[in-house]
This record gives C-alpha cells, structure tokens and sequence, in this order.
C-alpha cells in the first residue's frame, strides 16, 4: 500500500502524542504494516517525538521481528521474508500457530517416542509436552532442544551438524545420517508450500533434513497454516498422499480442501474464531 500523507495526518491527529513506550510501538507497528513501509521523519511527525525516540522503537520492534529495520525507516514483514528469518517467523501468524499446535498436540500419545522438526508452528508444540507426556522427543531445532532439556520426565534425543542461525537449528547430511538411524511413533512437520499436491521448501538442506524427519516416522503429522497453499518453493519434500494426518485452519479454499480430502489423509480442522487455548 503507497503512503499517503493526508491519510497519515488524519490517522492520529493528536491521539498518538504522549503515548506510553509500549503503546506508541505497538502503533507504529500497526502503521507500518498498513502502509507496508514507512520513515523515521513520518513516524515523528505522526507520534510527536524525536526522530531519536523513534529510532530507538524500531529498533526495539525490529529486534523482537515485529518489524524489519530498512535505512531511514522500517517496512512490514511479509511471509516471504519471515521464512528467511526464523525471529521473524515466530511473530508471524503467532495466533493461528498456538491454535494449531492446541490441535496438534492432542495427537501426541502417552509415552510416544515423537520427532518435532524447526519450524515455528511445530515449535509452538513445547508448551504441551509435558500434559501430553511423551516419553521422547526427538529434534534438530536448538530453541526445542532448550524447552525440552528442562522438562524432567521427556527424554530428548538432538539431532547436531551444521548449526543455522536463520533457522536456529541443524541441518545437513550430518543431521540425515543421524535420523535415519531412528524411528519415531510420530513426526510433526510444518511445510514452507504446498503446490502439486507436495510439500516443498525454498532451501535444500531444509528440505532433504526434513524429509528424512519423515520418513523415521510410523505416523507423519502435518502441521500447517492454510496461507502455505500456492505458495512459493522449489524442493521435493514429500507428496501429500504420503502424509497420514493434516492439522490446519479453516480458511482454505474449499476446492484445494477437497482436494486434500481425497488424498486421504485425517484431517483436523482448526477454527480459528475460536480463543487459542492456553
């Protein structure tokens, strides 16, 4: 969306001065993404701070992935670019993942050995482990490896290699080797595309260490937001009819659901005007 002037001034006419931190953050956030792009001096004028305040509070929203910093301003994170960056992916569609991951975990049996991959909507998984109480948890994503360390009754097995800060997990032939030593009760992955009737991913190595995920697993989970479909990838993961449960929202199209439908799959339908579950 361009930036029109008018509409800025006419948007907070005085309202946004002598906002607490927080508050004026969160409207510069709000700005930023209904504009898609926007510059220290706009900001300043619009919250009637310094340009020095304002630089200060992008710095603090680019840090916590609410916004990405550009020279002399910041713009709004779109899905393509989060999925570089998983700081940025963990803010992305936050909502809906917690929702999914309430679903996802209902999967999860008593003393399962279970595999998570790195993505952020498996990630949102840790809050339930120890309800659903696993026996062992199986995982290359570091930030997992972290929540599950600490969780006295879960055993955890850590898949090492080549660490990626932008994933913040390993990935690699290292990390396939390992997998295909073991076997899982159940995998739970997420996808960066659906096209074809496939999973796909933009990176190899994400892809060739997520399929070897997979393929450990009695039981293969897709966890997924319906906003994957048609979107952009260009490796192989695995063919939808391999998978044998799908959890996602309820905003797919209802000819690609149909679709899904006759892949055979169980599939697990997310409202998502329902409050997440804490």
């Amino acid at each position: 969306m361009a930036y029109n002037e008018s509409d800025v001034k006419n948007e907070t006419p005085g309202a946004a001065q002598g906002l607490p931190p927080e508050a004026r953050r969160e409207q510069i956030t709000g700005h930023v993404n209904k504009s898609r792009s926007a510059r220290v001096e706009e900001l300043a004028e619009i919250f009637a701070v310094s340009a020095m305040t304002i630089h200060r509070d992008l710095d603090v929203l680019a840090k916590e992935g609410r916004l990405q910093r550009i020279r002399g301003g910041a713009r709004a994170i779109t899905a393509r670019l989060a999925e570089r960056d998983v700081r940025l992916r963990r803010h992305l569609n936050a909502e809906i993942k917690q929702q999914l991951a309430a679903t996802a975990a209902q999967l999860i049996e008593r003393n399962s050995v279970i595999a998570l991959d790195d993505s952020t909507t498996v990630g949102a998984l840790s809050d339930y482990l120890e309800e659903r109480e696993p026996s062992t948890v199986i995982t290359h994503s570091l930030a997992l490896m972290g929540a599950v360390s600490s969780m006295a009754h879960i055993d955890m097995v850590g898949l090492g290699g080549q660490y990626y800060a932008e994933t913040d997990s390993f990935l690699g032939s290292i990390v396939v080797e390992q997998a295909e030593r073991l076997m899982a009760d159940a995998v739970f992955v997420s996808t960066t595309a659906i096209k074809n009737q496939s999973l796909l991913h933009p990176d190899a190595e994400a892809a060739r260490t997520k399929r070897s995920l997979l393929k450990m697993g009695r039981r293969k989970i897709l966890v997924m937001d319906s906003s994957k479909y048609e979107s952009a990838g260009i490796y192989h993961v695995m063919d939808l009819a391999e998978i044998d449960d799908v959890v996602i929202d309820d905003q797919l199209d209802e000819v690609l659901m149909a679709q899904l439908q006759a892949l055979g799959p169980r599939i697990h339908i997310v409202n998502t005007s329902a409050k997440a579950q804490p």
